[in-house]
């Protein structure tokens, strides 16, 4: 690994320049050579090749990650530059890839069956503005099917400010596609564990002052609550669901992913709304005998199954349910999985994991979360056993975070 002295000059004045100290930098990651991380970075020999989109601003960025993957995967390509100069730019694209991008239209990866992955994944490297322009202005991106991750816990680029808790960097990104894409690849890990070292220098080195930096709230003071969860009320529909039945005692996240829901109960906010359109809530057939055991494990008993609905009867039921416009909000990501896993009706919707609602305290639950933080009059919402309670917990919660977002709105407005 080579290194090389950069001579910087920062003024000038009349009869030359003049510099200050050289500081040794290495020719690989281009940090300073006590910051250099190149020997932490494996090779890793992935089939899927990543195409880099990276927007021209972010080339020299010290902490861009996409070097870090660059340098890390066998498969891999970087095409630079804005709009205008990539607008009629060879990505070299074969006709299975796709852009990793959280479009209305995108498809959850963990879900998609072995013969519909991509062979060639597009990724854009650039900020959340920058991203959007390229999509929206390169017509190589636009004929694309886009997919997407569902992140399930925070992004750790704590050195650079994200739009919210579950934004990632692009190589937390292209990571975690490629453990769904190809989860026998091995030292990925050690990839972000490259990634995390040099956040970490960065985060102990003397003179940074920034409060992101120092891992402080990266949305100020709103606790970055989406705008479409403050309003209109009569528009959100919180959702929990109990997954099916498993197989095996033990089982995988791609098979945790593969099941659908057994229980599924919503609540519909504001008083406006017609009666059948307020509370729902179903029982699935279930695919094996429910135990006992497993049925006071979800407070319920054999009667809640008498009468149960098939996939097909609890899908066109739902999509009843849900109307257009609607923005649904569950708790985790697997809410999400559940529906996708039985085509049922998905298009705006996110999840509560993704807000700081929790603060700098992140090992409450969302249970003990709401008994210390939010009201708890009785809402007399009309579901059962386990799904009912939960359900419960996080309608609390959302009506928490509305008002929290309201009054961040007048505080803002005021000022």
């Amino acid at each position: 690994m080579g290194s090389t002295t950069i001579r910087l000059n920062d003024a000038r004045q009349r009869g030359g320049s003049v510099s200050v100290p050289s500081r040794t930098r290495c020719f690989r990651c281009f940090r300073p050579q006590s910051q250099c991380y190149c020997a932490l970075i494996p090779s890793i020999e992935n089939e899927t090749e990543i195409v880099l989109v990276q927007h021209v601003s972010e080339r020299d960025h010290p902490f861009n990650t996409a070097r870090m993957v660059r340098a890390a995967l066998d498969r891999t390509k970087l095409v630079c530059g804005n709009s205008k100069s990539l607008v009629s730019a060879d990505l070299g694209l074969g006709s299975s890839a796709g852009l990793l991008y959280p479009s209305n239209t995108a498809t959850t990866l963990a879900n998609l069956p072995e013969n519909e992955k991509p062979k060639q994944l597009v990724v854009i490297d650039g900020t959340w503005p920058q991203a959007k322009t390229l999509v929206r202005d390169l017509p190589q991106l636009k004929k694309l099917p886009h997919y997407q991750l569902l992140p399930t816990e925070p992004g750790n680029y704590r050195i650079r400010l994200e739009p919210d808790d579950v934004s990632l960097s692009t190589l937390e990104a292209v990571v975690q596609a490629l453990r769904e894409i190809e989860p026998e690849l091995v030292d990925l890990d050690k990839l972000i564990g490259a990634f995390e070292t040099m956040v970490q220098r960065q985060l102990d080195h003397p003179l940074v002052r920034s409060s992101h930096y120092s891992g402080g709230r990266k949305s100020g003071r709103n606790l970055n609550i989406p705008a479409r969860l403050v309003y209109p009320e009569k528009s959100i529909v919180v959702a929990y669901g109990e997954l099916e039945c498993r197989e095996k005692a033990v089982e995988s996240d791609r098979q945790k992913a593969q099941r659908g829901p057994l229980v599924w109960s919503a609540h519909r906010l504001g008083a406006g709304a017609e009666p059948y359109l307020k509370n729902f809530e179903a029982f699935l057939k279930p695919k094996r005998p429910l135990t006992n055991s497993f049925l006071s494990h979800l407070g319920l008993s054999p009667h809640h199954f008498e009468n149960c609905e098939t996939v097909n009867e609890f899908r066109e039921r739902w999509r009843s349910f849900l109307k257009d416009g609607d923005t649904l909000v569950v708790h985790h990501p697997s809410g999400i999985r559940m529906l996708e896993h039985v085509d049922g009706k998905l298009e705006r919707w996110m999840t509560l994991k993704s807000i700081n609602f929790n603060g700098q305290d992140s090992r409450r639950t969302l249970g003990e979360f709401v008994k210390e933080e939010c009201d708890l009059d009785d809402l007399n919402l009309p579901h059962s056993g386990r799904a009912g309670k939960r359900l419960a917990n996080a309608v609390r919660l959302v009506k928490y975070l509305r008002e929290a977002g309201l009054k961040s709105l007048k505080v803002e407005s005021s000022e």
